[in-house]
């Protein structure tokens, strides 16, 4: 088994999972404006304002609803731009710097050091690809779990609009 072609190969997969993770947010976010518009046609004027006066079960509903799609809201984006802070994917470097360290660097390091010592530009690739490709791994798995997390806020959404349409459709 050629060691480069196995990390080349794993290192293409969690680039092509950042931008299935990148296109997989359009989704939740179609279904939470269709969760908040069908809940706004539902809102009364006189459930705002008498909101606190008359405590009861339609208002339980709205505050579990709301903290559902708030709790949604937070985790698409953390897992879309990490909270404003964003990811730092890290990458191999420029090619230049790459085709320097082949053909100066690695040359050069080899002529000062025994032979037994000497490096290969093939297994100093393999390490930097695991490295960056660790790193990659990290970040899309974070994203995946944020993802995750928010599709379960946006089940949670439906199920409470449901039961919130029941109630106020038999008061």
């Amino acid at each position: 088994m050629n060691t480069y072609i196995f990390y080349k190969s794993i290192y293409d997969r969690e680039l092509n999972r950042r931008k299935d993770l990148d296109n997989s947010i359009n989704t939740p976010i179609t279904i939470l404006t269709l969760i908040v518009g069908v809940n706004s046609i539902y809102i009364e004027k006189s459930l705002v304002a008498n909101f606190l006066k008359e405590f009861g079960i339609v208002e339980i509903v709205y505050i579990f609803l709301s903290c559902s799609i708030i709790l949604s809201i937070f985790f698409l984006t953390k897992s879309y731009n990490n909270l404003f802070k964003g990811f730092d994917y890290r990458n191999l470097a420029l090619t230049s710097e790459i085709r320097k360290f082949e053909t100066i660097d690695i040359p050069k390091y080899n002529e000062k050091v025994y032979k037994c010592d000497n490096i290969s530009f093939e297994l100093e690739l393999v390490n930097r690809l695991v490295s960056v490709t660790d790193n990659h791994i990290i970040f899309n798995d974070k994203r995946s779990l944020d993802l995750y997390k928010s599709k379960t806020c946006i089940i949670i959404s439906l199920i409470v609009t449901g039961i919130q349409i029941i109630i106020i459709t038999f008061n």
